[in-house]
């Protein structure tokens, strides 16, 4: 059919594109109305609703504090503005909470939560008893880059030869926490002696008992904490690092060894690498698998807004909080990189982290 009828703002451009009339006007109208539509939804969906923010830590821990302060700026940007809630579920250095955002939260887009990184290689550590895929995760993106550390409270102990000079006792959330892993892993690179208790429900009761002096301190202490909540005790000594655990130092820390530049070989680089590498998207937040995709664009566009959100950065640069996001894309292809670590390198981590054990 012939469509001789536009307005005259419109018939320049078509017949400058060799268009009909009617075709150019009304190409924009219908993306629009479906795009429009697509937010009408969400943002029905969302509006009046709470949102389930779970976080695998006691209140007080740096990731409990990450995940407070953002989701206080994220439920804006969401259509319908819903209230977004934190909840908070300890256990196992955040595995249970990893598994319960993998295989049993609501996959409506009800709930997000924050995760340890570490938890996502325990597929391949734990493959028996491991009920999630991490590749299936719906990330929506990750507040920071993480360096971790071991801090100590225990005033003979300053720098990395000190730890080798006694048995060094330190708290941990689990057998398969950060906090583990890395004193594990520090042991076999440095030849450290760990007495390693796991007993503690999160880091700030590990921090405490240090402060008492029932443990050492505790590894998988990560920069970011150190700045947003120990700052002033670092600075004045009474917290000490001696050592970093990376694949590259962090900026500030650039007089502290690193462990993985201790590995002396490289196999032990390798092991390094597939323990430590999942730091490098520290603090991510994700919905469980199979989320709605008209909702998880939602919530993905709304983190990308609200972690450029000047009144979250200014009340992050107020604590020192690092801010250094992460696109979901990249988290997605460290996750796969992860999972494609070769079957020995696999094998000799479990054995050195006593998973047969558990």
């Amino acid at each position: 059919m012939s469509v001789t009828i536009c307005s005259f703002a419109t018939r320049g451009f078509s017949r400058a594109l060799g268009l009909p009339c009617l075709a150019f006007a009304l190409a924009m109208p219908i993306g629009l109305a479906t795009n429009a539509g697509a937010q009408d939804q969400v943002a029905a969906f969302y509006g009046g609703r709470t949102v389930q923010a779970v976080v695998g830590y006691t209140p007080g821990s740096t990731f409990e504090l990450y995940l407070r302060m953002f989701v206080r700026h994220l439920g804006r940007h969401v259509p319908g503005n819903p209230n977004i809630v934190v909840q908070h579920m300890p256990g196992a250095g955040s595995l249970k909470a990893t598994a319960y955002l993998g295989g049993i939260a609501p996959r409506d887009g009800s709930v997000i939560g924050m995760i340890n990184p570490v938890t996502t290689i325990e597929p391949l550590i734990d493959p028996a008893n491991t009920k999630f895929d991490a590749r299936q995760f719906s990330w929506l993106g990750s507040l920071n880059s993480e360096v971790s550390t071991c801090g100590f409270w225990a005033k003979d102990i300053k720098t990395l030869d000190d730890l080798k000079r006694r048995e060094i006792i330190v708290g941990s959330t689990g057998p398969a926490s950060g906090s583990t892993v890395d004193a594990k892993i520090l042991a076999m690179i440095a030849g450290i002696k760990f007495k390693i208790v796991t007993s503690y429900p999160g880091l700030t009761e590990v921090r405490l008992a240090a402060e008492r002096g029932e443990v050492d301190g505790h590894c998988g202490l990560q920069v970011s904490a150190i700045k947003a909540v120990n700052w002033d005790d670092f600075k004045a000594g009474r917290i000490t690092v001696p050592v970093q655990m990376s694949l590259k130092k962090h900026p500030e820390f650039m007089d502290v060894p690193n462990a993985y530049d201790l590995a002396a070989n490289a196999d032990d680089r390798e092991l390094f690498r597939l323990i430590q590498g999942p730091w490098a998207f520290g603090r991510p937040l994700l919905a469980p698998p199979d989320t709605p995709k008209d909702r998880l664009d939602a919530l993905r566009s709304a983190f990308k807004a609200a972690v450029a959100d000047p009144a979250f950065l200014a009340e992050a640069q107020k604590i020192n909080m690092e801010v250094q996001p992460t696109a979901p894309d990249a988290i997605a292809k460290v996750v796969d990189d992860i999972m494609r670590t070769p079957q020995p390198v696999v094998e000799r981590a479990r054995t050195l982290l006593g998973a047969q054990n558990r």
